[in-house]
């Protein structure tokens, strides 16, 4: 019926791209939401232990919640379209409105436009959205993990295991209660006569800047000098732990991180460690210029008396100097560069992620239509092989970009490229009516 109007009236093309565009609509918005709440759930099951019996309130428990659905939902967003796509020219597929479209003169190009114009307005939203929201929100996930280790420092401790800090080795049993546990044992590397303490029971209580332990009837062990050993009860004892040998000093910890920057603000960081490495460029061509001279001084002087022992040593030294400076500022040009690399894997991910979204839907469009099958299990499952694909070169190229070993624009954009490739391969054969070979899943 569709092919006919188009036939009739060319103002139907409006009906075929509405007509395409809810196709993708429904299932998007209905993949979305599934991933979304199965992401979510994963993430609550693995931080449950976190959380259960901890005394935290529910408005910092719904907080945590909140701002970890950010990066979750930058994740669900381009697997969703590629669901989408697959379900809705599945579908298309499956009821031979396909072939009707084809029989009626109407290209594969024209059935694809909708599609990208669809794929074009999640582009618009995602991007702003990697762009200043996920960064912000992967902030404040940090900040309220401070907050939570300051106010709850018993939180940070596992049960039955034992806990490592800077210098001293903390084992809790049980948790009695909201800030208490049994059996608990500290080991004090810090001390050279070896304090190790043993109490039945302690609590812990958090300060402006720092934690108190209250430990009730137990012991301390101590070995001195001599091979003596001494050994002390008490009913009740204290232990003052600053933060900064908990690692919860707050000047370190909410330095925002490269995944914490919006886009403004990793320009500003590029841009500034481009122009410390120019500097440092700078300074050593300055020094190649002043060893040349200092070498060029040191060569007269050697001519001309080889008893002047103490102006040939100055000018050794001023040239080691000088050889120093230049080395010092090589090795800041390396660890610039890494930096530079770093921010710039952020930028051109921010940018590569929402672009995925137009290669989906070029992969999607063709596999839909040689699948056949507009079943939600089955685009899911094709969904997640290519979805491993395109996160595992992803990881990889940021792993070796950050190290230097790969140029962090090209590692981003690989496994854009990468499956870009296979689905202009894939859309070409359905475009000219040439598959060879056709999925046929049934569940």
């Amino acid at each position: 019926i569709i092919s006919v109007l188009y036939l009739i009236h060319r103002p139907m093309n409006k009906i075929i791209n509405r007509y395409i565009i809810k196709e993708l609509a429904i299932p998007f918005a209905s993949s979305l939401f599934i991933l979304i709440f199965v992401l979510l759930s994963n993430f609550i099951l693995k931080n449950m232990d976190k959380f259960l019996g901890k005394g935290l309130s529910l408005g910092t428990v719904l907080k945590f919640l909140v701002y970890n659905s950010a990066w979750i939902i930058s994740l669900a967003i381009p697997m969703s379209i590629l669901i989408a796509t697959l379900m809705a020219f599945g579908r298309l597929s499956s009821d031979n409105e396909i072939t009707a479209f084809k029989a009626s003169g109407i290209s594969m190009n024209k059935l694809l436009i909708p599609a990208m114009t669809f794929g074009l307005i999640v582009f618009s939203l995602i991007t702003p959205f990697n762009l200043w929201i996920l960064p912000e929100m992967n902030h404040n996930v940090r900040k309220i993990s401070h907050e939570i280790s300051r106010n709850r420092p018993d939180i940070e401790f596992n049960e039955q295991l034992l806990n490592s800090f800077s210098d001293k080795i903390i084992y809790v049993g049980k948790r009695l209660n909201t800030h208490s546990f049994d059996n608990v044992v500290i080991f004090d590397k810090a001390q050279k006569d070896h304090t190790t303490i043993m109490a039945e029971k302690g609590n812990f209580k958090s300060f402006q800047d720092g934690i108190v332990i209250n430990l009730e009837n137990g012991s301390i062990h101590e070995e001195l000098a001599n091979n003596e050993y001494r050994k002390t009860y008490f009913d009740i004892y204290k232990i003052a732990i600053p933060f900064d040998q908990l690692e919860y000093n707050l000047s370190n910890n909410l330095v925002r991180q490269e995944r914490e920057l919006n886009i403004n603000a990793l320009s500003k960081k590029i841009k500034s460690y481009k122009n410390n490495i120019n500097n440092s460029k700078n300074i050593i061509s300055q020094n190649d210029s002043k060893i040349d001279s200092l070498s060029k001084l040191l060569v007269e002087h050697e001519k001309k008396s080889k008893k002047n022992i103490l102006m040939i040593n100055m000018i050794k030294n001023q040239i080691d100097n000088q050889v120093s400076r230049k080395d010092k500022n090589l090795r800041l040009i390396k660890n610039f560069k890494q930096q530079v690399n770093k921010y710039s894997v952020e930028v051109h991910k921010k940018f590569s992620i929402p672009i995925a979204c137009f290669i989906f839907i070029l992969l999607g469009t063709p596999l839909g239509i040689m699948a056949k099958n507009s079943n939600m299990s089955v685009s899911i499952a094709i969904s997640i092989l290519f979805f491993i694909i395109y996160w595992s070169f992803l990881i990889a190229g940021e792993d070796f970009a950050d190290r230097g070993r790969f140029n962090p624009g090209l590692s981003m954009w690989a496994p854009n490229i990468f499956l870009g490739m296979i689905a202009f391969y894939l859309y070409s054969l359905i475009s000219k009516e040439n598959i060879n070979f056709k999925f046929n899943f049934k569940f």
